[in-house]
């Protein structure tokens, strides 16, 4: 096609020259808007900003930096249309009545709709139309919630901002979308399909319960005021010697941080962030506020300014909450090298993920309502860093504060919390893997030989030397947390994994990681074996599925992780099966397939967990009880669809109530056929769901997964309590107590006789689980459980909806 402005007739009469200038246009809109860049500052008529200052010609230049410097969202203008939408669309004349005339002939006033406003602005001005906009952007219309979202009109800038309306697009439906509609009770019908995902699911029933979310004083974990937040360095304090930045070792598209470039528009500073000060009187509200002035820089300021000056108040706080997260998160994931850790030297980012779970953690009075603003600024905080230098997703310090921040939104209970954190996994995992921190099967480099000793006596070389060593230790374990992160994100949604691949070895032994001083490092190098430093993955995995001895020397969390490993491929046999059923591709059913592969992988998940029931201290100790969650669980996911069964009627019961519905009746219907056709597979299952109760009775773990999976145990306990057919032979046999560990020989014994033959069984309040009003007192013990892990909004969600299941 020619193109039209280069046709000689009409060239004449398109082409606007600007008088001033050579310029030539072709509206003259576009003329008279050029010609006001001609014209001296002091007659423009400039529109200002109320947020900065700044001065501009146009109005949508005004709205475009409101948008992208302050993250301000001005509504759209009302729509000019007038006429009812039915007139619109078969191009009929409208009268502008209710109904109008047109609808009215047709006999269809039912459809007679028109735009919002539409009548109730028939007679406004453009001009007021405009004014309304203009005061819509006032300063009062701005708070900590609406500065921190990013309008959902920009193009996405960067993988870290959110979608539209701050809506994940992945999760959009239910997790009943599988299902199909027509469910008679006549029908086989299979519940692998559900995708049940907790974090998205928000039908939770309006129940009371009295949970304000604080830390109970006999919750396990040490007391706040004990936490060390500067371990002592030992007797060699030399300043840190400059690391230097990791160089990326895949090719392109990871190599984003090889050419930082420019930042595409103009952010805030992070101060203002948070601009209007936090719920709460006195001092609590001061230190608040100028604890995020603090985390506004990339680096505190030093120690010495902090003393007498207007921030001292949120040093104190930070350090109270950096004290709190130590004691009771950093022997869960010890990502941080205490020893050579301080606050002063650690970068902001990772300072503020921490502060998040400390005050979430915390016993203070306001620390709910600092928790919750802490974790918006630093949401907004990790993207400012992200989208102004992409260098930052090479970095070591702000990966794992992506990783941290990302484990308190699983945590929370906040939806959109959550959303964000399944956004940024990507970001996350796509950032290790780029540094080369997930290695393949397939690794073409041989591994260098680790030296049993030192190679200095000097000081100063040897603390250089401890350190850098530090270093490397600290990206392995910040790739192992981050896979650990992923397994959680899979329990609690029950979506795929997106870490495939995970580093060579291990984390090296705790003593090496925790040793106080360099001197006593190089000591305990020079005595371990090469393999303490940390032991291949392979090879622990080998021998836990052969059911051998481990001949390396493995710490508990390097047990963990392999324990997390063979959760996690039990995971993705069970989303195999899922995807093979006939309904979705016409396969036929992978179950009967894969269940000696199953099998296997639960012996070798047994094997795993009895060489660690022997923990030697408190990390130990809680290594153990996450890899025994883990093991008692997989063996109740892992069972057909009976678990499948229990989540589908628990999330019906929770979001529609106990209403007459001929799917949820069938569902007990098979629930209570299942466990009468298997009675002794019932009773196993009961048992495992039981062993997690007496794990969490022991020593309770605070953390996200772990309340996942305590609730799940609950609610397969009240329904084997609420469907379970009764029988005679429940009144006799031998009776034991399904809440204690399963140590003693004696006890083990009793265990397997009962699950064979069955009989009276004991848990917490419920004198035999058998009789009338168990369920009952099983969801008390569940309610006193949910109250020590208040801290997590998670915990409160999940109480409500088993309260709600018992009482159906």
């Amino acid at each position: 096609m020619p193109n039209l402005r280069r046709l000689p007739g009409l060239a004449s009469a398109t082409t606007l020259p600007c008088d001033q200038c050579r310029r030539t246009f072709n509206r003259p809109s576009h003329l008279s808007r050029h010609r006001l860049t001609h014209l001296p500052p002091s007659s423009r008529s400039a529109i200002p900003c109320t947020r900065c200052g700044r001065s501009f010609s146009r109005h949508d230049v005004l709205l475009r930096h409101l948008r992208a410097a302050h993250r301000v969202h001005v509504d759209p203008k009302p729509s000019n249309q007038r006429s009812c939408h039915r007139c619109v669309r078969h191009k009929l004349r409208c009268d502008r009545d209710l109904p109008c005339g047109s609808c009215t002939a047709a006999s269809v006033p039912a459809s007679c709709s028109y735009p919002g406003g539409a009548l109730d602005g028939l007679n406004r001005s453009d001009a007021s139309a405009r004014g309304s906009v203009s005061n819509s952007v006032g300063p009062s219309d701005f708070g900590p919630s609406s500065a921190t979202e990013l309008p959902s009109t920009a193009p996405p800038l960067d993988p870290l901002l959110p979608g539209v309306q701050g809506h994940s697009p992945v999760y959009e439906g239910g997790g009943f979308s599988m299902l199909p509609q027509s469910f008679d009770s006549g029908v086989q019908m299979d519940f692998r399909g559900g995708g049940f995902d907790w974090l998205g699911f928000d039908d939770v029933p309006s129940i009371h319960l009295d949970m304000n979310r604080r830390p109970a004083i006999d919750a396990d974990m040490p007391a706040s005021g004990s936490a060390c937040v500067n371990p002592p360095r030992g007797e060699f304090t030399p300043t840190f010697p400059a690391i230097q930045s990791r160089p990326n070792v895949l090719p392109w598209p990871f190599e984003q941080g090889q050419e930082a470039k420019a930042p595409r528009f103009p952010l805030p500073p992070l101060h203002e962030v948070l601009p209007r000060p936090l719920a709460g009187t006195g001092t609590q509200t001061s230190a608040a506020d100028n604890l995020v002035r603090l985390l506004s820089c990339r680096q505190l300021p030093p120690p010495h300014e902090l003393v007498n000056n207007d921030v001292s108040s949120g040093a104190i706080l930070l350090r109270q909450l950096i004290g709190v997260y130590f004691s009771g998160f950093h022997i869960i994931q010890p990502i941080v090298h205490a020893p050579t850790w301080t606050v002063a030297e650690c970068p902001t980012a990772p300072l503020a993920a921490m502060v998040c779970i400390g005050s979430a953690l915390s016993s203070e009075p306001n620390a709910l309502e600092l928790s919750d603003s802490m974790s918006d600024f630093c949401a907004s905080m990790i993207t400012w860093l992200g989208v102004s230098d992409n260098s930052s997703y090479s970095d070591v310090s702000y990966l794992a504060a992506l990783c941290l921040h990302q484990i308190y939104s699983l945590g929370s209970g906040n939806r959109q919390l959550y959303q964000n954190a399944d956004r940024t996994r990507g970001v996350l995992i796509g950032s290790l893997r780029g540094l080369g921190l997930l290695s393949s099967r397939l690794n073409l480099h041989e591994e260098a030989q680790e030296d049993n000793g030192p190679t200095t006596n000097d000081p100063a070389m040897l603390y250089n030397e401890w350190t850098s060593w530090a270093s490397r230790e600290r990206e392995r374990r910040i790739a192992w947390a981050s896979f650990e992160y992923d397994c959680s994100l899979c329990t609690l949604t029950n979506r795929r994994g997106a870490v495939d691949l995970l580093p060579s070895r291990l984390p090296c032994a705790d003593s090496l990681w925790e040793a106080p001083s360099a001197y006593a490092w190089a000591d305990l190098k020079s005595r371990c074996r090469a393999r303490a430093q940390g032991a291949t993955s392979s090879g622990v995995l080998g021998a836990a599925m052969s059911g051998k001895p481990l001949t390396e020397q493995v710490s508990m969390w390097g047990k963990r992780l392999c324990a997390q490993m063979i959760g996690r491929l039990l995971w993705d046999l069970k989303q195999l099966e899922t995807l093979s059923t006939p309904e979705h591709l016409g396969l036929s059913s992978l179950f009967k397939g894969h269940q000696q592969s199953k099998d296997s992988l639960l012996r070798g998940l047994d094997s795993l967990l009895g060489c660690m029931n022997e923990p030697s201290s408190t990390s130990d100790l809680v290594s153990y009880n996450i890899s025994s969650l883990l093991c008692h669980y997989s063996h109740l996911y892992a069972a057909d669809d009976i678990m499948d069964i229990v989540l589908y009627i628990v999330r019906n019961v929770a979001s529609k109530g106990p209403c007459c519905d001929k799917r949820l009746d069938s569902a007990r219907q098979r629930l209570t056929s299942s466990m009468k056709s298997d009675p002794k597979r019932a009773r196993k299952l009961l048992w495992h769901a039981g062993q997690i109760v007496a794990v969490a009775n022991e020593y309770l773990v605070s953390a996200p997964c772990e309340v996942m999976r305590l609730f799940m145990a609950y609610i397969f306990i009240v329904a084997y309590v609420k469907h379970c057919p009764r029988s005679g032979k429940t009144d006799s046999g031998v009776k034991i107590r399904l809440d204690i560990p399963n140590r003693h020989v004696d006890h083990r014994k009793a265990v397997a006789e009962w699950i064979h033959r069955g009989g009276p069984a004991q848990m917490g309040c419920a004198d035999d689980i058998y009789t009338d009003g168990s369920a009952a007192n099983v969801t008390k013990d569940a309610q006193s459980m949910f109250q020590r892990l208040r801290s997590w909004g998670l915990a409160e969600k999940f109480a409500k909806i088993l309260q709600c299941f018992e009482k159906e």
